[in-house]
């Protein structure tokens, strides 16, 4: 039961990245943004404002990005080795990994300084 919903949270979460990461390199086009060069989406004042205005999305892209990744990861180790030590040492590695790097990407979203 559990493994079903994290499958499901797999392609969901595959699906929500296709759309986040268009969205997030869409962006990074200067015409759409008003503005001459690709480095001028680049700039300091640019990306804050990016953050301020968009964290939200920002913060959902790094989150979709990492819990496919590691959830990714993780149905790979279970497929290499079976045995219940190792599903529940993968398991709990995987959810400490999703915590600590959920953490820095919050605190990266929530708390960035101003240029």
């Amino acid at each position: 039961m559990v493994g079903a919903r994290l499958q499901a949270l797999q392609y969901i979460t595959g699906a929500l990245l296709v759309v986040l990461v268009a969205w997030h390199l869409a962006m990074r086009i200067p015409e759409l943004r008003g503005l001459q060069s690709f480095t001028e989406t680049l700039l300091p004042q640019v990306v804050y404002g990016e953050y301020t205005s968009y964290g939200a999305l920002l913060l959902l892209l790094a989150l979709a990005a990492l819990f496919h990744g590691v959830n990714g990861l993780r149905i790979i180790l279970l497929e290499l080795h079976h045995g219940p030590i190792w599903d529940k040492l993968v398991n709990a590695a995987a959810v400490l990994a999703f915590l600590a790097m959920a953490a820095v990407a919050v605190h990266s979203v929530l708390y960035v300084p101003p240029p």
